[in-house]
């Protein structure tokens, strides 16, 4: 069997059964984008120094956040894991791999992330940057400035020339945040989000859960980095007038 033949089983089974689905009153939104999206977050990379780290794990905890935005649904992490096998592909490494696993899996856009500061101890402090990687087809994609295409700079010698030449802009939009809970903001956004949420969501104190569960402590952040990222696309597609200061890096949690 040849390997196209191979990915194109892969990428079938992935439309069949692939996506998640929230059928909730939102399931036929679009959100901010002219119709539904399908996008796929591959496993992060660690690059905190930390052994602890488990990118699959925060990559799932992205996608789910992804999932709650109005007009997104995710691909599982397994099936972004299946779609890097088959390409020989142990970890995306540069935006060539990215955009090359995003034509494969066939989804409108890639999210690729990375793990910068890993402490899961009381008070935990975690730091993620995610970039997306966007379909060029997409007609909004052109709404961006043209001359950023003509003056991005490739560098042929580590990155081969994109296929196509609207590919040098990407990643199209990149958001991040650094996140220790000692500090106060972090914890007031921290108990805002613990709000109604968790398995003591009703106490006083659970919120405190989110500080001592590292992986409540993951999803609470990647809550935090989705909406920044959410944020910027809505901005991207619908420009404020005049110049305004960006916020949403001091937009608490929803």
């Amino acid at each position: 069997m040849t390997s196209e033949q191979v990915m194109t089983i892969l990428v079938a089974a992935v439309l069949m059964t692939g996506c998640h689905s929230h059928w909730n009153d939102d399931h036929l939104s679009t959100g901010i984008y002219p119709r539904r999206q399908l996008w796929a977050v591959v496993p992060v990379r660690n690059e905190s120094g930390s052994l602890q780290v488990d990118g699959a794990k925060v990559a799932d905890h992205l996608a789910n956040q992804l999932e709650n935005e109005p007009g997104i649904d995710t691909l599982p992490v397994n099936r972004v894991l299946a779609g890097m096998e088959a390409l020989e592909m142990p970890i995306v490494a540069s935006p060539a791999d990215a955009l090359a696993l995003r034509r494969v899996l066939g989804v409108d856009a890639l999210l690729v992330g990375s793990i910068d500061a890993y402490d899961p101890y009381v008070p935990p402090k975690l730091g993620i940057t995610v970039e997306l990687y966007v379909d060029p087809r997409l007609p909004w994609f052109n709404t961006m400035d043209t001359r950023q295409l003509t003056q991005a700079a490739v560098d042929e010698q580590t990155r081969p020339m994109p296929s196509d030449p609207r590919d040098v802009r990407q990643p199209f939009t990149v958001a991040s945040g650094y996140f220790d809970a000692g500090d106060p903001r972090t914890k007031d956004w921290l108990k805002q989000y613990a709000a109604n949420r968790g398995p003591d969501a009703k106490a006083k104190a659970g919120w405190r859960l989110y500080e001592i569960d590292m992986d409540l402590y993951t999803e609470f952040v990647t809550h935090v980095v989705a909406s920044r990222l959410i944020d910027a696309e809505a901005k991207r597609l619908a420009p404020p007038e005049g110049d305004q200061k960006d916020a949403s890096a001091n937009k608490p949690p929803a």
